[in-house]
C-alpha cells in the first residue's frame, strides 16, 4: 500500500492502543510507535510494523517467481523496487546444480557471492541484457561468459577477469537442479516471518524482555512493567522534562524527587509494600 495509507492505518492502531478509540493525540502516546512495533526481544511491544510486513510479503513473491514455475501469474511483469531487490539479493544465495536456473552475473553462486560483488569493475563491462539472461550453464559452455565482456579493459579489469577465470574453473555442474537458499531460515526455504525479523538485524537486544513478558502476571501488569522499564510513566521527573506542572517531591514520603525508580524501589512506602508482599 502507499505510505500515506500505512500512516493512516498506524494512526488507528495508535489510537486503539493508547486511547481505546480511532484517534489519539500526542499526550496519550507514551512510547514512539517505531519502538512499539519492534519485537519483544528488542524492547518493543511486538505489534507488527506494517511497512516491514508488506516488504516481507513482497519478497515472498520474488521468491516464488524464482522457485515455482507453475504459478498462474508466472510470466507477468511484476514490478519490484530497487530496495526490495537489494534486500532479496542480500537474503539469498544459489547452490549450483545443473546451472540452468542460476544467472551467471547476477546470482550469488560463487561461494555465496555474485560476480558483481567479487569483480565490480569487470561486472560494469557486461551489457545489462547479458546480466539478466546469461545462465551459469550457458556461461560455462565453452567459456561463453568471457565473450560477454565488452569495452576497453584496464589493469584492474584484467586482474578481476583472471580471478573470475580461476573461480570458474573450479565449478563442476551436476544433474541436480539449482537451489535458491534463504539465509534467514534453517531449512533454507523463504518465509515472510524470518525476513520480517531479519529487517531488525543490528538492533540492540533488550536485557529484561524475558523478565517482563515471560513472567506469570496479568497482561496489564506486564504492560505497566514494560512502560516502567522504558521510564515512560508520568512521574514528576518526566512531567518536569515536558514543562508540565508537577510536585517537587514524592507525595508518599516527601523525601526525594519522584522518579519511577524511587516509586518502585527506593521509597520507604514501596519497600514496606514489597516486604509485606
Amino acid at each position: 500500500p502507499p505510505k500515506k495509507t500505512l500512516r493512516q492505518l498506524e494512526k488507528i492502531q495508535r489510537g486503539f492502543l493508547w486511547a481505546g478509540r480511532a484517534d489519539a493525540n500526542g499526550g496519550h502516546c507514551h512510547v514512539n510507535w517505531r519502538l512499539v512495533s519492534r519485537p519483544l526481544a528488542l524492547g518493543g511491544l511486538g505489534v507488527h510494523d506494517l511497512e516491514r510486513t508488506g516488504l516481507a510479503l513482497r519478497l515472498w513473491w520474488l521468491w516464488l517467481s524464482r522457485t515455482e514455475d507453475g504459478r498462474a501469474w508466472q510470466g507477468l511483469d511484476l514490478q519490484f523496487s530497487c530496495h526490495e531487490r537489494t534486500l532479496f539479493f542480500a537474503s539469498t544465495y544459489m547452490v549450483i546444480g545443473n546451472g540452468t536456473e542460476a544467472l551467471f552475473w547476477e546470482d550469488r553462486w560463487l561461494n555465496g557471492r555474485s560476480a558483481g560483488e567479487l569483480m565490480p569493475m569487470l561486472y560494469n563491462c557486461i551489457p545489462k541484457r547479458r546480466r539478466k539472461t546469461r545462465t551459469v550453464a550457458e556461461g560455462l559452455n565453452g567459456n561463453a561468459w568471457a565473450r560477454d565482456i565488452q569495452g576497453v579493459l584496464g589493469l584492474h579489469e584484467i586482474g578481476q577477469y583472471l580471478q573470475l577465470w580461476q573461480l570458474v574453473q573450479q565449478v563442476t555442474l551436476t544433474d541436480a537442479p539449482d537451489q535458491l537458499i534463504s539465509k534467514w531460515t534453517t531449512s533454507g526455504i523463504y518465509s515472510a516471518q524470518s525476513c520480517y525479523l531479519a529487517t531488525f538485524q543490528g538492533s540492540s537486544q533488550s536485557y529484561s524482555w524475558k523478565l517482563i513478558w515471560k513472567a506469570w502476571a496479568p497482561p496489564r501488569v506486564k504492560f505497566f512493567h514494560w512502560l516502567a522499564n522504558l521510564d515512560r510513566c508520568w512521574t514528576a521527573d518526566r512531567l518536569a522534562r515536558h514543562g508540565l506542572q508537577h510536585h517537587p517531591r514524592c507525595l508518599l514520603c516527601d523525601q526525594a524527587p519522584e522518579t519511577i525508580r524511587h516509586l518502585m524501589l527506593d521509597c520507604p512506602f514501596s519497600r514496606q509494600a514489597w516486604h509485606e508482599t
